[in-house]
């Protein structure tokens, strides 16, 4: 059995502690209870052993209908103040019809009055509960916020001083009064009788509630209300009452608003000290009125804030200030059912989102650092992006780190759906995207996140005449150009995952400001999110997260999330047949990844690069990571010195050494030509030229071309050069040529004029070449290869001796070690590089069978000439003729001279002894 192994039995009471804690409608409850508890507790009636039963009787009511349950607790009291005086009953009865008219929107808050007012006097004034109401009018006014907490604190301090006055009684909240100014009030309002019998209980609940409607009940009620007048008058104006509720209408306002301000692990310990403002009040009123300065008050509000701190410790926040205000800025856009997702279940911050380092970054410069950073904002005259736009493939978490923005802003992050705007009446679409934006600006500084764009900023060729689309496209541009004017700012913030569907006027700066690649993540941030899903789970510590992010490639966040889902469900069903916790094993996940694949296709990758190379602006856009077998570097490529060198001077000089280049007149080449046999490295030298030189990298393939149709070939054909000339420095690497441009007759010619056309449009740009590769130059329309065009035209040959020498050794690497390369070499004649590879490869696999079935293996240089004997080269004379008669017609054009060996690079003239 693992070590980690845990018993069932204990992880069951820790679920169920966590669900308590986690349960809203579990905590509405208790608050509901202790309400009940303190006012049924403050009016001595039922016994003692029966007044937790009845409280426990609400709270669980409440479970269900919290407005329900606190008004049966109010009804329960009723009786209770009614026994012990007729007159305290019938004010009660007007409470209690306060209580029925309101409980249904401020169920909550009468809760809370109910623990905050009567807490000093429950249960014979018991001390502990007198602490209550301190720590209680804190938490109820972090959680109502700064707005609320005065309508909480004002009512709460005045009833416990006036029913200390009408009582004569001091309350255990250490609310000082100067009792003897208000004797020797009205014996009929105190409450002097104890409390009934069991078996009394029914019969005085009747008697209770019908003395009520009698005539006494109404004489009595006269007086009642006159001193209770007369009470809070002179509580106010003749004692310390008002300076009572000025300390804290201060105090709790400031703790409820600089909780929503002051940021931080400790946010709400320290916007709890503005507790201590009301000490330096309570002190200045003991010398002022002469009632003294007790000790316990202090012990009371340091608690308090103890108290607090240590909630905040435990990941217990009280404070909801940003919320409530949020709330009510949300409530104006109540007509569409928007929905603020900060207000959601959000993750905490955008750090606790594995991955993606660059585009929160970036979120955060555009944001975050304009609206939070005054000074810095106004030092430079920054100001937030107008507009932001995520795309990518579904499953990124576009959505996922909006909410996490969300979270970490103080204004409203609105999210918005297509439905909730587009409307089947004419014109009642176009008007409501308006008034969105007309409640955003007067909300502002506020964020209108549309989820999925593309269904309100589709491009417009796309519609009919009589569709909504272009209508409320034109409004969206028209909102949001009119979001420049001067005042708090409005951001719009779109997220799709079909870029190519919106339209470009919606795209252009000034209205999407930032557009941002959300690619499936890469190496290290797979490694982080399977970090973050797990983080909380069970694991065996030899989980190898490194080795998971690599053996899930293509892999988005969402398909990582199932992964572990799966792997999770594994662990489960293992664990509910062994009785005890299991661990997550790597066999889980591995066992998972056997039959998950990636949600994300190879061709729509594609797609969503060719966008991002056309459209996306950003400042921090990192470098994506390729992975070590993918990078080709110049010691990769042996030989082809020239193709190397004219590469090296159709990028690099014009961006060096353009002046010098002009005062020259040399043109910077254009284009270059590389044909040869097959596998004698014209691919491998372009990805390497694209590594080297930080080249973007363009591809046009003669045989997907032609799959898309001639019409569309030209579109694709434009749409290539144009991406090249936009990112610069750039090699347009045109594959299989011979397959759309052949010479004209043959095929379209629309094609082969457009190629040529894009061509010569090159003349005026500058860091864009164009690399042609193929295996038949015999078949390529003689207009293409004039110079202007293809100003270089190179022979890719097979290898000389030399060069087939360099190549066995970089393929046999460590392994070359001891072995006669110059016999390599010569057993090899007319081999291409693809040829050695594919030698050195099986020279290395007998090494390999040889260590797993445990024996020993050396690689010699007979072994590898004894593979040479059973090959034939690839290329044979008949292919070469047709190079011959290519050479013949056109020759090469290229500086640099032959490479040099002790053979002469192969040409396709007619060799006797060529091959053995």
């Amino acid at each position: 059995m693992p070590v980690l192994a845990k018993a069932m039995a204990g992880q069951k009471v820790a679920a169920y502690v966590k669900l308590a804690t986690e349960n809203e409608k579990a905590w509405y409850s208790f608050l509901v209870f202790l309400g009940a508890l303190l006012l049924i507790g403050s009016a001595p009636f039922y016994p003692i052993y029966i007044v937790p039963l009845l409280a426990l009787a609400c709270g669980l009511l409440a479970y269900r209908m919290p407005p329900l349950g606190t008004a049966l607790g109010v009804l329960i009291a009723l009786p209770a103040f009614a026994f012990q005086s007729l007159a305290f009953g019938l004010l009660f009865l007007i409470v209690v019809a306060l209580v029925l008219f309101e409980t249904w929107e401020q169920w909550m808050l009468i809760a809370s009055l109910e623990v905050l007012v009567m807490a000093p006097f429950a249960f014979s004034q018991f001390p502990v509960f007198g602490w209550l109401t301190i720590l209680g009018m804190a938490i109820a006014s972090l959680h109502f916020g700064s707005k609320k907490s005065i309508a909480l604190s004002v009512p709460a301090v005045l009833l416990i001083l006036l029913l200390s006055s009408i009582w004569l009684v001091d309350n255990s909240a250490f609310m000082p009064l100067r009792i003897d100014i208000y004797k020797p009030g009205d014996s009929s309002l105190r409450f002097e009788k104890l409390p009934v019998g069991l078996l009394e209980l029914p019969g005085s609940i009747v008697s209770s509630l019908g003395s009520l409607v009698t005539l006494d009940a109404a004489n009595s009620l006269t007086s009642a209300v006159g001193l209770t007048i007369n009470n809070t008058i002179l509580i106010l104006f003749g004692d310390s009452g008002f300076i009572q509720i000025i300390a804290w209408a201060v105090a709790l306002y400031l703790m409820a608003f600089l909780s929503g301000m002051v940021k931080g692990s400790r946010s709400q310990l320290i916007s709890s000290l503005a507790l201590l403002i009301v000490l330096p009040f309570y002190y200045a009123i003991g010398i002022l009125f002469n009632v003294g300065f007790r000790i316990e008050f202090v012990l009371a509000v340091l608690s308090s804030i103890i108290v607090l701190g240590l909630l905040e410790q435990f990941g217990v926040r009280m404070s909801r200030e940003t919320v409530v205000g949020k709330k009510e800025k949300l409530k104006s856009f109540g007509k569409f059912g928007l929905q603020d997702l900060s207000l959601g279940d959000a993750e905490k911050s955008l750090d606790e989102i594995g991955g993606y380092e660059d585009v929160k970054e970036e979120l955060r410069d555009s944001i975050l650092m304009p609206l939070e950073k005054k000074e810095i904002a106004y030092t430079y005259g920054i100001k937030p992006a107008s507009g932001i736009l995520l795309f990518g493939p579904p499953g990124t978490g576009k959505t996922m780190l909006m909410r996490a923005l969300a979270s970490e802003l103080k204004f409203g992050f609105y999210y918005i759906k297509s439905s909730d705007i587009l409307s089947q009446w004419y014109g009642e679409s176009e008007k409501n995207l308006a008034e969105v934006f007309r409640i955003a600006r007067e909300k502002a500084p506020s964020i209108l996140f549309f989820d999925e764009i593309d269904s309100l900023g589709k491009k417009r060729t796309e519609y009919s005449a009589d569709d909504v689309g272009p209508r409320v496209l034109s409004t969206m541009l028209a909102e949001m150009d009119g979001l420049k004017a001067k005042g708090p700012p409005v951001i719009v913030i779109g997220a799709t995952n079909v870029p190519q569907q919106l339209d470009s006027a919606l795209m252009r700066p000034g209205r999407l400001d930032k557009i941002i690649y959300m690619n499936v993540p890469d190496l290290k941030a797979r490694e982080a999110i399977f970090k973050v899903h797990c983080k909380k789970l069970p694991l065996e510590p030899d989980i190898d997260f490194i080795k998971l992010a690599q053996k899930t490639e293509r892999f988005s966040g969402a398909d990582i999330k199932n992964v572990v889902n799966e792997a999770v469900k594994l662990a489960a069903k293992d664990a509910t047949r062994a009785g005890v916790v299991i661990p997550i094993s790597m066999d889980h996940f591995l066992h998972v990844l056997q039959y998950i694949k990636p949600s994300v296709s190879i061709a729509s990758l594609d797609q969503y690069e060719q966008f991002r190379l056309d459209f996306e602006r950003r400042v921090g856009a990192k470098e994506e990571e390729k992975p070590r077998e993918e990078i080709v570097k110049w010691e990769d490529v042996v030989g082809l010195d020239k193709v190397k060198q004219a590469l090296l001077e159709a990028i690099r000089l014009p961006l060096l050494h353009e002046e010098l280049m002009k005062e020259m007149k040399i043109k910077p080449s254009k284009g270059i030509l590389l044909f040869g046999p097959p596998g004698t490295g014209k691919t491998l030298i372009v990805k390497a030229a694209t590594n080297e030189l930080k080249a973007s990298f363009q591809v046009l393939s003669g045989a997907e071309l032609m799959k898309k149709g001639y019409t569309q070939a030209v579109t694709v054909i434009k749409e290539t050069f144009n991406r090249a000339r936009e990112n610069t420095p750039s090699i347009l690497f045109v594959d299989e040529i011979e397959t759309f441009a052949p010479a004209r007759g043959v095929t379209s010619s629309e094609i082969v004029g457009q190629f040529l056309t894009e061509m010569d449009g090159l003349k005026s740009l500058k860091g864009v070449v164009v690399i042609a590769a193929t295996n038949k130059p015999g078949l390529l329309d003689p207009a293409l290869l004039r110079p202007g065009r293809f100003d270089k035209i190179f022979y890719i040959s097979p290898p000389d001796k030399h060069g087939r020498a360099a190549m066995f050794r970089l393929y046999l690497g460590e392994f070359a070690a001891g072995i006669d390369l110059d016999a390599l070499a010569d057993a090899s004649r007319g081999f291409t590089g693809a040829d050695i590879a594919l030698v050195c490869q099986d020279a290395k696999m007998v090494l390999l069978r040889a260590k797993i079935s445990g024996g020993k293996a050396l690689l010699s240089t007979e072994s590898i000439l004894s593979i040479l004997r059973k090959r034939r080269p690839s290329v044979t004379p008949d292919m070469l003729k047709e190079f011959e008669h290519f050479l013949e017609v056109y020759g090469e054009r290229g500086e640099g001279e032959e490479g040099e060996g002790e053979e002469p690079a192969p040409k396709p003239k007619a060799r006797e002894g060529m091959y053995r």
